[in-house]
């Protein structure tokens, strides 16, 4: 039997003697709840407050989160420890247990690996052989062979020597279905010889020191599996154990917390099947409604209310998640006073039918407004960049599409990184000319540490005068039109000439900006350097930015904003279309087309006040019309929604 509760409940000393699930829709106040149901722990129960070497651990899925949640807990912090999974693994088993791990890894892979120095974890957004020169692997490789092996002709990238890692679904097929204990690696049959795998391995674990993100789920399970004294320890200092986003989790790590929750630690897990969208990392939205630790039965609880959205746009949620039983959303979103309710009641949801100059000025105009655009796939999203060419939308999809198939994460680089080149020399031009605008010495300082070692006190009035005659003629012709990789070209050409020799005294380099990488394909190449300054510009600041008005789905979770616009549309892996979503919305079960209603649910419920539903075709109004007017009928519901126009 599911309680239904409210997102400010206190679990009760006895509540919190039995495993408890939460079933918690977009806007309920999950991490509310969870961030006062933990500082109570820590303020009131005896297994916390006698003990100060026992903590509340609580598990959520990103660093944002992970953040957000220390954030609130404010002084009660010390009393808890907040992590991702992987983190958490790291810290407390991984790391700890470093002479179990090589055991392991020799019973399991039969690899020897040396004692020397700690291995972690593989760093974000970078391959494993990050900085690693490929001749060392083959040399590796070679001697572990045999030295009359020739490796010549053999020509590994270290993209594909990076991605053999321990095959977490054979691990899982074992322990489900009790298929005989095998475990091996997976990796390209077609690119590395089998023979090969275990000394690539071999490096990686021995010489890098490095785990992938799947190998720290295995190894982690491993080691609480063979050690009892380690699995004891972790019940010991967690009592309390809250997972968050527990709808993201998968099989494995599903294991292992259910490992740890047999015995003394209590765990608590918040979820929502309605917004499982990532079955690509091993995601079923069955692991959270199957979730269960006590043979009797856990605990289970219902957050029903939505407090960020108006009525219409969580009745409108509420129709595509109708085949879910365990939550039905009722808004509770509160105003200033009744005027202010009123007016933004009666904010119908609008459907922008097919692709018209009056849809996209509509849509322009609510991204003026401060609205953002949702899609399936970036590429699409950048169809929706205001005031680009086709030309150069398609160009952004090319570079984009560049890095699909390899450990580097371009948003996440324009975002902060600097290890690709053209993102580091493409942000250092736009921060000098947000210095040439403003006339800003902090940015002017900040670009010229992209590249060296300077300090505000080695910087004289001298070279600011000097510098700024640069920019002078740096910026002096650049429009829109112009293209960013020409702009630094004519810096370097201008910074490393005799006219600056002064300037280059200071920064005690003659170095040019490089752009490109060695490895860099020439198809990235010839797409970057016909991006114009507008384009990149936009990129760098309106779309892979903290305040980015263009997202996919899985970017724009656990986000929300007054005023969104659903541009998504299936792609031939969705095995779905529009017609099929409005008419027959289902989304508990493991199917692509599922799935694919899961996003369009997520990316609805990230609304707060006006949801704008673009539909470029595949549907009618009379379609739309008749599916929802049926649902409200029979539920008896407030739905108000409107079609706008879409004539030229």
């Amino acid at each position: 039997m599911v309680k239904t509760i409210e997102s400010n409940y206190i679990f009760s000393s006895e509540e919190l003697e039995n495993h408890s699930k939460i079933y918690a829709g977009p806007g309920a106040g999950k991490t509310y709840f969870l961030v006062e149901n933990v500082k109570n722990i820590v303020t009131t129960n005896d297994k916390i407050v006698q003990s100060k070497a026992k903590k509340v651990l609580c598990i959520t899925y990103t660093n944002a989160a992970v953040d957000e949640i220390k954030r609130r807990l404010e002084r009660f912090v010390d009393c808890v420890e907040v992590y991702t999974i992987h983190g958490f693994i790291i810290e407390h088993i991984i790391k700890p247990f470093q002479e179990d791990l090589i055991s392991i890894m020799k019973s399991d892979f039969d690899i020897s690996v040396s004692k020397k120095g700690v291995i972690s974890s593989q760093i974000e957004g970078l391959g494993i052989l990050h900085g690693i020169d490929k001749k060392e692997i083959y040399s590796y490789i070679q001697n572990e062979c045999g030295a009359q092996l020739d490796m010549s002709s053999i020509k590994y990238s270290k993209k594909i020597m990076g991605e053999v890692e321990v095959d977490n679904e054979s691990f899982l097929n074992f322990k489900e279905n009790g298929n005989e204990f095998a475990p091996k690696f997976k990796f390209s049959t077609e690119k590395i010889a089998k023979e090969h795998v275990l000394p690539i391995k071999k490096y990686i674990w021995s010489e890098v020191r490095k785990l992938t993100h799947n190998e720290i789920l295995y190894f982690g399970y491993r080691i609480l599996e063979n050690n009892p004294t380690a699995l004891y320890a972790t019940r010991v200092k967690f009592p309390f154990i809250f997972i968050d986003e527990f709808q993201d989790t998968n099989p494995l790590q599903t294991l292992l917390v259910k490992m740890i929750g047999e015995k003394s630690t209590r765990i608590i897990v918040v979820g929502d099947v309605a917004q499982s969208i990532y079955s690509f990392q091993g995601a079923k939205p069955s692991d959270f409604n199957n979730f269960c630790i006590n043979s009797d039965g856990d605990n289970k609880y219902s957050i029903n209310g939505n407090r960020r959205s108006t009525e219409n746009i969580v009745n409108f949620c509420n129709y595509l998640r109708k085949t879910d039983d365990n939550v039905v959303q009722c808004s509770i979103k509160t105003y200033s006073d009744e005027e202010e309710k009123k007016s933004i009641e009666a904010k119908k949801i609008h459907f922008l039918i097919g692709e018209s100059h009056a849809n996209e000025q509509i849509i322009s105009d609510v991204i003026d407004e401060g609205g953002v655009v949702l899609t399936r796939t970036w590429a699409d999203a950048f169809k929706h960049i205001q005031n680009i060419s086709d030309e150069q939308s398609e160009l952004l999809k090319k570079i984009y599409n560049n890095y699909n198939y390899t450990p580097i994460q371009i948003r996440a680089e324009i975002l902060g990184h600097n290890n690709v080149k053209w993102v580091r020399a493409f942000r250092f031009i736009f921060k000098l000319w947000g210095s040439f605008k403003n006339g800003s010495f902090i940015d002017m300082l900040s670009a010229l540490k992209l590249y060296w070692n300077i300090n505000a006190q080695d910087i004289t009035p001298k070279f600011i005068f000097q510098f700024n005659k640069l920019l002078c003629e740096v910026f002096d012709d650049v429009d829109g039109s112009s293209l960013t990789v020409d702009v630094i070209k004519k810096f370097n050409n201008l910074m490393f000439g005799e006219d600056y020799v002064n300037c280059q005294e200071i920064l005690k380099s003659d170095i040019k900006i490089t752009i490109f990488d060695e490895l860099d394909n020439d198809k990235l190449k010839d797409s970057t350097s016909l991006l114009t300054w507008d384009t990149s510009y936009k990129l760098f600041v309106e779309v892979f930015s903290d305040n980015s008005k263009y997202m996919t789905v899985h970017q724009a979770k656990g986000l929300e904003w007054d005023k969104v616009i659903v541009s998504l549309v299936p792609i031939r892996s969705d095995k779905t279309n529009l017609l099929n979503v409005f008419s027959h919305p289902s989304l508990i079960d493991e199917t692509a087309s599922d799935e694919f209603v899961r996003m369009y649910y997520v990316a609805c419920s990230r609304a707060r006040e006006d949801l704008y539903i673009y539909i470029p075709d595949g549907c009618n109004v009379n379609e739309i019309s008749g599916s929802l007017d049926s649902y409200i009928e029979s539920e008896g519901c407030k739905l108000e929604y409107e079609f706008c126009s879409s004539e030229e």
